[in-house]
């Protein structure tokens, strides 16, 4: 009957212990977030033997070269050169004391058992603080200390009396103790390379055996909340219960731990694997878990995972966000599209085609047909008829059937041979009414009843660029978002355009998001927009966003906004923006999700439709450079909520540590006090932030640089009461907010020096008064004596300063006359007007990086004057100038005056026109400029009419070509416009 009753004492025990928090059981392994530290990071060795945790929440870590303590952020080293008296090296066990503090094994030099408690160390008395060789440590229900060496098993009653286990029994005796589990009553369980034995009441018996265990060596012990024992060694992991032992795995376990979920965790020769219901999933190199695993297993209290090997310290945690990349499965993880399809998964595209997301697992969609191979999406959207619409690079758009509940059938394609003006598809939206909306980079084309029914043109109907974006209202209107501004269709068809600086705070519109009270959210290059009213209100990093650029917008079920960006994702409380809008918040208290965070990039992907998507189950998926980011909204705010334990870890008053206590007493002469603090939370410990102050010193809270700075400074407190007050929380930093928020104290008395006390201030005020009643003597007399002087020069100056004031204002007026002149002579031809070649060229070269940087269109041309030396040989160069001003002043009223065009004289008679315009456009625009100069009649001074001609050669401008190349190929055109007879356009 005491045999059964193990198991059970063991799962009492482990239930009692068991913390709240565990990591997601539903997730894959390799979807949680590997951190790992170093010795670059603070680490005194590699080799990671043990891992636990203290009562505040602080880990540690025992190494060859020492233990070090670890509150998320940083390292604290103990090793032989930080502990004073102590040899601080070979820590193979570490566990927490009962009574407070941690107890440590020491290596060989000097060896034995040491106890550290609110920063004093001290050995353990009697023989235990000389014992040498423990690998094992562990904590009994009673209080006994379990002890196993690499010869023998002992325990430490609480009495400080050492009794010698091991020799009880042959298969103890000069074996090392590798695995010891503590039980009620004073029993415990002990694993060597001999098997399971269990010590209760003095005596010592082959319990393994006894359960059906195999001959096999022990590495680890553990109860089971499923009930029972699990033992791991050499020959697997087995389960005992009621006497008998079933095998769970047969591959050698270096360590093991269940953890609270029940999931059991084996440290392999192949990497860490977990074990679920018969299935396992192995953690291993591919996932960045390096090194060789030690037997250092280790779940804390917030139910995060632990592992040391010979390349470091690791943790895996279950953040609200984790990615998918190649080892889910996907083919290419620069992503640029993603959309939910009922009962089909989750649809990515990227530059190698479509994988779905489905159970788990990523699978390849083939999109290649009619012999071209699969195209570079950039662009998804469901279809009415259960089908999917596909926007790719080069290819137009794609037509997948549904059908069976898979994608399957004859896919079909829309593209420039059907009429699509370009087959450079980002968006995509199908209508209640069945027509498709197409955004290319000529405009937006409607595709209705197999055909192209409409077409609005980018540089005409639409602004110029990309369309990166369709939304259509909960009203009927088509919102456009372009690389150069954004549009909206009405109902009634009619078309209206926001352009950059005319009305339009931003360039480029990469997202839209309705809400039910008819107003509009607008992720742009400037931040967020809320259209409301006929207006915009703009929220960019002047009201707290930590990145201007926002591509996709999603809300959550809370109602809150999560925007993607190059830095990261961030989550925008709705009240928080509603507040700042009304001027009653100056701030966005907003959160950001990066790669720290588990993101697998913080460089999301935007100008193409959908680049995130909010599942079924709430979750939001967003495209990165580096996969798929997966945020859980419902975790994120679960995660906020947890409480912080915030630890005031040492107080200096130059240079000297003070105990650790809430009060404080400085002498007088205390010139530099410094108290360290530190909230611990080990699961994201990035995301804390602080903010202290010295009441009685500071005027107000200082918040610390984003949690990094755990050091509150001071130099020449005052004299008399002070009370240093900081505070910690978990991003966003909203102070207002009461929950959440962990506070810590310490108070100082300050002594005053000698002349700062009462009798010698009386005697300073009352020397004070007699020096200040003479000295006010002095003054009046003087004062009365410089007053007569002064109002006789303020007569004699105030004339003076008149007559020099008027003659700077004069002077000052010129100056700016002159300045304003030379600044239009810089860029001007004087002659014609226009702009010279200088401010051509400048022009230029700013308008190639617009067209790299934004996809905007760029035709270049040069105009020569037909025959123009016949007529200065005529006529005389007077009235070739003429002619030269008349011919620009037509080109200026035909051509010029429109944004993105300039019009500047490039030398002589030649004149270069540079338009960023479509080319079918810009081309049009300069039939209609040589047109015009042929038609214009310009008075001779022998009474005749002249008119001229021009000959122009176009040219736009290609991908990665230089200017050079570009005006070359021009004038190259104008040469053969000269050659084919003048008065023509040669653009090809």
């Amino acid at each position: 009957m005491r045999r059964l009753s193990i198991p059970g004492l063991c799962l009492l025990a482990l239930l009692a212990a068991m913390p709240a928090w565990a990591l997601d059981p539903g997730r894959r392994v390799d979807e949680y977030t590997l951190a790992h530290w170093t010795m670059e990071d603070g680490l005194p060795h590699n080799l990671v033997h043990t891992i636990s945790q203290d009562a505040e929440g602080y880990l540690w870590a025992g190494t060859w070269e020492g233990a070090a303590r670890f509150d998320g952020r940083r390292f604290t080293p103990y090793d032989a050169g930080t502990v004073q008296g102590l040899e601080v090296e070979g820590v193979r066990a570490i566990v927490p004391d009962p009574r407070g503090g941690m107890v440590l094994s020491l290596g060989r030099i000097g060896p034995g058992l040491v106890r550290v408690h609110e920063g004093r160390w001290e050995r353990l008395p009697g023989e235990a603080g000389a014992l040498p060789d423990v690998s094992v440590l562990r904590f009994g229900p009673d209080g006994t200390l379990w002890i196993g060496t690499d010869h023998s098993l002992f325990s430490l009653q609480r009495d400080g009396r050492l009794r010698d286990v091991g020799g009880m029994h042959a298969g103890l005796a000069n074996e090392r103790v590798q695995a010891i589990l503590p039980l009620p009553d004073g029993q415990a369980l002990v694993g060597n390379r001999h098997g399971l034995f269990r010590i209760a009441g003095g005596r010592v018996q082959d319990w393994g055996r006894a359960q059906g265990l195999p001959d096999t060596a022990v590495l680890a012990i553990q109860a089971s909340r499923w009930g029972g024992v699990l033992v791991g060694g050499s020959a697997g992991v087995w389960r005992l219960e009621q006497g008998r032992a079933r095998q769970i795995t047969a591959e050698r376990a270096e360590a093991m731990l269940e953890d609270r979920n029940g999931n059991l965790w084996i440290s392999t020769l192949d990497g860490l694997r977990r074990y679920v219901q018969g299935r396992y999933e192995t953690l291993g190199e591919r996932n960045g878990l390096m090194g060789r695993l030690a037997p250092a297993l280790f779940e804390d209290r917030d139910g995060l995972l632990w592992v040391g090997t010979t390349n470091g310290l690791f943790r895996l945690s279950d953040g609200p966000v984790f990615g998918l990349g190649r080892s889910s499965g996907l083919r290419d993880i620069y992503v640029r599209s993603i959309i939910e399809r009922p009962g089909q998964g989750v649809w990515i595209g990227h530059p190698m085609g479509v994988d779905v997301w489905d159970g788990g697992t990523a699978r390849a969609v083939s999109l290649a047909f009619d012999g071209k191979a699969d195209p570079s999406v950039l662009s998804l959207a469901n279809a009415r008829d259960g089908g999917l619409w596909v926007g790719t690079y080069d290819q137009g758009v794609i037509h997948l059937p549904a059908a069976s509940g898979t994608v399957q059938g004859v896919p079909w394609r829309i593209d420039e041979a059907r009429g699509l003006p370009s087959n450079h598809v980002r968006a995509l939206l199908e209508r209640a009414d069945g027509s498709l909306w197409i955004g290319s980079n000529e405009g937006v084309t409607v595709y209705r009843d197999g055909r192209i029914a409409r077409h609005y043109a980018a540089g005409e109907a639409l602004p110029d660029g990309n369309v990166y974006v369709l939304h259509e209202s909960g009203i009927g209107e088509l919102w456009i978002g372009t690389s150069n501004g954004m549009a909206a269709i009405r109902r009634d068809g009619t078309v209206r355009t926001w352009m950059p600086k005319t009305g339009f705070p931003a360039v480029a519109a990469f997202d839209f998001l309705s809400d039910p009270d008819g107003s509009l959210w607008i992720a742009t290059d400037r931040g967020l927009l809320h259209w409301r009213d006929g207006r915009f209100v703009q929220f960019d990093h002047r009201q707290g966003l930590p990145n201007n650029r926002l591509f996709r917008l999603l809300e959550d079920e809370n109602g809150d906004f999560w925007a993607s960006s190059n830095r990261g994702v961030f989550r925008i409380s709705r009240p928080a923006l509603t507040a700042v809008e009304n001027g009653h918040l100056a701030r966005l208290p907003v959160e950001a999700f990066t790669h720290a965070d588990g993101l697998p990039s913080s460089q999301a992907n935007g100008a193409s439709a959908p680049a995130g998507w909010r599942m079924r189950d709430g979750k939001l998926w967003f495209a990165t450079a580096n996969g798929v980011g997966v945020i859980d909204p419902d975790d994120a705010r679960r995660q906020r909520a947890k409480g912080i334990t915030l630890v005031v870890e040492a107080v200096e008053a130059d240079g000297r540590v003070l105990p650790l206590q809430s009060y404080h007493a400085l002498p007088a002469d205390t010139r530099r006090v410094v108290i360290r603090f530190t909230g611990l939370n080990q699961r994201a410990p990035e995301r804390l932030r602080y903010r202290y102050r010295m009441v009685g010193f500071d005027h107000d809270w200082i918040e610390t640089d984003n949690g990094i700075a755990h050091d509150a400074v001071y130099t020449n407190l005052p004299s008399g009461q002070l009370r240093f007050e900081v505070q910690a929380m978990n991003a966003p930093a909203d102070w207002a907010r009461k929950e959440g928020v962990a506070t810590q104290t310490v108070a100082f008395d300050k002594a005053a020096p000698w002349w700062m006390r009462a009798w010698a201030m009386a005697a300073y005020l009352l020397l004070l008064g007699l020096a200040g009643w003479g000295v006010l003597t002095l003054l009046m007399r003087r004062q009365r004596q410089r007053q007569r002087r002064l109002e006789a020069l303020v007569d004699a100056r105030t004339s003076e300063l008149s007559e020099k004031n008027a003659q700077l204002e004069q002077a000052g007026e010129a100056h700016a006359r002159l300045l304003e002149q030379l600044a239009y002579q810089a860029r001007h031809d004087p002659l014609t007007r226009l702009a010279n070649r200088r401010a051509g060229d400048a022009f230029l070269a700013e308008a190639r990086e617009a067209s790299l940087r934004e996809g905007r269109p760029l035709c270049v041309a040069l105009l020569d004057i037909d025959h123009f030396k016949s007529v200065n040989d005529r006529y005389g160069h007077a009235f070739g100038d003429e002619v030269l001003s008349q011919v620009a002043a037509v080109a200026e009223r035909l051509a010029g005056g429109h944004d993105g065009v300039l019009i500047a004289r490039y030398g002589g008679e030649e004149f270069l026109v540079c338009q960023q315009l479509p080319w079918t456009v810009a081309r049009a625009r300069l039939e209609v400029l040589r047109e015009g100069i042929a038609q214009t009649a310009i008075d001779a001074p022998d009474g005749s009419q002249l008119h001229c001609t021009v000959s122009i050669g176009m040219a736009d401008l290609q991908p990665g070509q230089a200017l050079r190349d570009l005006l070359r190929e021009a004038d190259e055109r104008l040469y053969r416009a000269k050659q084919q007879g003048r008065n023509r356009l040669v653009s090809n």
